[in-house]
């Protein structure tokens, strides 16, 4: 076992909420206990409570090393909300230098602009991918219709550093969980996929809602997938290469050029602790 306390931080990007264990200088979680601790100090009752924990390492190949856990325990490749609070970290921390962090991610070496002034940070998401072995998906999924609960939707699936589909609807007003779940759990994905549904208000500003993988409920933020959606709408003609991403929990913007996004939004750091690992219920 482990230290019975290890210090974290609690951070959020639009309410998107994250615990970080800091590990830039020594290991502090064994990597065979990672995905349990996850799940213990995720939980909303019994832990600190979190959509998922980011761990700060170092990296040979980049500025610091971007680890992410959803809070079912799974690594995933990337969580747009979750590297900006990462990059404020090691700013403020004085890991890094200078207001341009490069990131080692599953998905390469991300750069990210950070302001200090009010901690705004501008991620170069990188390519987004449509190709269906890059989502992953087993077809095409680009205006694929799926008819559920006799509601057809209009599917197209991206790749913005997870897998995730995008769907246009007229009204937010609805209980997305079910029909997020059969989309979610569909066997066009092989690893799954998260679900936007999105409405454009117009071609400057839309408004989503957003059920993650690995959360499997609804997030009141994700970074991915506003890039997906904003990508998609431009795509479509439906939205300009300057999108206003409204979600639940706040606003980000996102600049489309060709077939490369980039995000910028804010990062909160809320508070900084220990956790009695003793007091923790890793079941």
């Amino acid at each position: 076992m482990f230290s019975e306390s290890i210090k974290i931080t609690k951070m959020h990007g639009n309410g998107n909420d994250f615990v970080l264990v800091d590990e830039f200088e020594k290991e502090i979680v064994p990597e065979k206990m990672k995905p349990d601790f996850v799940r213990a100090v995720c939980h909303r009752r019994f832990g600190v409570g979190a959509d998922g924990t980011l761990f700060v390492q170092p990296s040979i190949v980049a500025d610091a090393r971007f680890r992410y856990f959803n809070n079912d325990g799974s690594e995933a490749e990337m969580c747009g909300n979750g590297i900006r609070c990462f990059s404020r970290f090691v700013v403020e921390e004085g890991y890094v230098k200078g207001e341009v962090v490069k990131v080692e991610t599953l998905v390469g070496i991300l750069e990210l602009e950070v302001d200090e002034d009010g901690w705004w940070v501008k991620v170069d998401m990188g390519e987004v991918k449509t190709k269906k072995e890059e989502i992953p998906a087993n077809r095409e999924v680009w205006g694929l219709e799926k008819t559920i609960n006799n509601h057809k939707f209009v599917l197209y699936a991206v790749n913005s550093g997870v897998p995730h589909v995008v769907t246009f609807v007229d009204d937010l007003d609805f209980n997305i969980i079910e029909p997020a779940k059969i989309i979610r759990y569909d066997d066009t994905f092989p690893q799954g996929t998260n679900v936007n549904f999105a409405k454009v208000l117009s071609e400057d500003e839309i408004t989503i809602r957003t059920y993650e993988r690995g959360v499997e409920n609804e997030t009141l933020s994700c970074g991915t997938g506003s890039v997906a959606v904003a990508f998609v709408a431009n795509k479509l003609g439906l939205a300009s290469n300057h999108v206003k991403v409204i979600t639940k929990g706040g606003l980000l913007k996102v600049d489309v050029k060709g077939n490369k996004a980039y995000m910028t939004g804010n990062a909160n750091r809320v508070f900084d602790g220990f956790i009695n690992l003793k007091e923790l219920r890793f079941d």
